[in-house]
């Protein structure tokens, strides 16, 4: 048995290993373009070269936006959704010129992954091994995705990963404020905020609201009330429902690139279907999924149980999130990391159900499905395996809930761990 045990691991990290060299040539194929100004990097650095240049309070002025952008990039971008303290981060970047800056911003990007990967091997010290944590996460495209995009998610799993860090400690205000600092994405931190809220987590809650705090007092004083403002009307016309259509029309970003259920629902449901029809479905989704998490949350009562309720609950944002994109999907490598040390010790699990978790992920680690639903503009069915992901975490996870964690479970079946 042990002898199996070693030669899954063998084939894991060859699997692992092919995906990471498949996703660093897919990274490097369009690295003209990337030089060039064609991703999401530019509105980032501009908005920063605005904020360096005294002109902090016209960033959601979209003609004036796109002026700097058009520095770097002769692609008009849509109105900034990030709030404006964010700026602070990318303003050294601005020193650079706009390739320097983007190879400077990448390469702090990958060391990120490397601290994420760091303290996954601190959660279990006994089963960690940082080179398959690290491996692991490179083997996932999204994260290849974000890093190809300039996008800013990967800061956000650090945050996610903190948050963890401090909240399996016992430190749960702590856990909250580092999660209010990710607020350049509310669709993700929000609704996390609003499970722990529900799950009456007061004292991640004691922290979160500081750091909400803090962030919007920064905010305030780098693009003042009447930047805020701005801010808030842009976020509010891109949380409407009605806005998906201004989007595809007006700034070709399609809801079915949306790794989450409202992307589910744009790609399933008939054109002639109702509006209501898929508001009505996202809301019951959205509450079903959060209140689901919640209870996981509040129902933990010990170390094992804590980890799959957190990772799980973030796994549910990052499906019932009301905007995010594949780079934002790079987030789930958290919990994925989570449950790789907790899968194999479920005491209930079966060796089919294993082998059906081992499909799922297999799913999830598929570069070559990221690409045809990617060029297909499908992304959305990426949220089925991921929901079936949880389900069978949430059933096996609290059916072995009673039961002491195991040294192996006698089931031959490794997953990518940490």
């Amino acid at each position: 048995m042990l002898n199996q045990v070693r030669i899954d691991r063998r084939i894991l990290y060859s699997f692992m290993l092919i995906m990471t060299v498949m996703n660093a040539v897919i990274f490097f194929i369009p690295w003209k373009e990337i030089m060039a100004g064609k991703n999401d990097f530019p509105p980032l650095y501009a908005s920063a070269q605005m904020v360096r240049e005294g002109q902090a309070a016209r960033i959601y002025d979209l003609e004036a936006e796109n002026s700097y952008v058009r520095r770097t990039s002769d692609v008009t971008r849509p109105p900034n959704n990030h709030l404006p303290y964010e700026n602070l981060i990318f303003m050294p970047f601005t020193y650079l010129q706009f390739p320097q800056a983007h190879i400077s911003w990448t390469l702090l990007s990958v060391a990120m992954l490397v601290l994420v990967a760091r303290m996954v091997c601190e959660f279990r010290p006994d089963t960690a091994s940082f080179g398959l944590t690290l491996l692991t996460i490179l083997a996932f495209f999204p994260v290849w995705y974000c890093l190809l995009q300039g996008q800013d998610s990967i800061l956000l799993l650090l945050l996610f990963t903190l948050s963890f860090w401090s909240y399996r400690r016992g430190r749960h205000d702590l856990a909250g404020f580092v999660l209010a600092l990710g607020l350049f994405r509310p669709q993700l931190v929000l609704p996390f905020a609003f499970v722990m809220f529900l799950a009456g987590k007061g004292r991640f809650l004691r922290g979160f609201i500081p750091g909400v705090t803090f962030v919007v007092a920064l905010s305030v004083w780098i693009v003042g009330f009447h930047g805020i403002a701005d801010y808030a009307r842009i976020l509010i016309s891109q949380g409407m429902q009605g806005s998906a259509s201004t989007l595809v029309e007006q700034w070709h970003v399609q809801p079915s690139l949306m790794t989450t259920l409202r992307g589910l629902l744009w790609i399933s449901l008939p054109s002639s279907a109702p509006s209501f029809v898929q508001t009505f479905l996202l809301l019951a989704g959205t509450s079903f999924g959060l209140l689901w998490a919640a209870n996981g949350i509040r129902s933990a009562k010990d170390e094992a149980t804590t980890d799959l309720a957190f990772a799980l609950a973030v796994v549910v944002v990052a499906v019932v999130s009301f905007h995010s994109f594949l780079h934002d999907f790079s987030l789930v490598i958290l919990p994925v990391l989570i449950m790789g040390y907790l899968v194999p010790r479920w005491t209930r699990l079966t060796p089919r159900g294993a082998y059906a978790i081992v499909t799922v992920v297999f799913l999830l680690f598929l570069t070559p499905l990221y690409l045809v639903l990617l060029v297909s503009a499908k992304l959305g069915l990426l949220i089925l395996p991921t929901i079936a992901g949880l389900w069978m975490a949430g059933r096996w996870g609290s059916e072995s809930a009673g039961a002491a964690l195991a040294p192996q479970h006698q089931t031959a079946i490794s997953l990518p761990a940490a």
